[in-house]
């Protein structure tokens, strides 16, 4: 049980320093961000634009950290290939 544990903890560990790595911050509206600006090429303060446009479409005036790893879930489920 304690190397579960051990094991547990190490590969959060790695999860998170990965994520910081890669974006720079623990945010995941930044991740959101970043990624959807890289994709289309457009600056980030377009890209910021948008973002907070669909979350007030959504009703959301001040999107939460939840809101924002749900919004950003989406996004990349959506880049996904659908297996056809």
């Amino acid at each position: 049980m304690k190397s579960f544990l051990l094991f547990a903890v190490l590969l959060l560990l790695a999860a998170g320093v990965a994520t910081y790595v890669r974006y720079g911050t623990f945010d995941p509206c930044d991740w959101m961000e970043q990624d959807l600006a890289k994709q289309s090429g457009l600056p980030r303060l377009v890209v910021k634009a948008r973002i907070q446009a669909k979350f007030l479409m959504d009703g959301i005036s001040e999107p939460d950290l939840r809101q924002c790893t749900l919004a950003w879930w989406e996004a990349r489920a959506e880049d996904l290939p659908d297996g056809s």
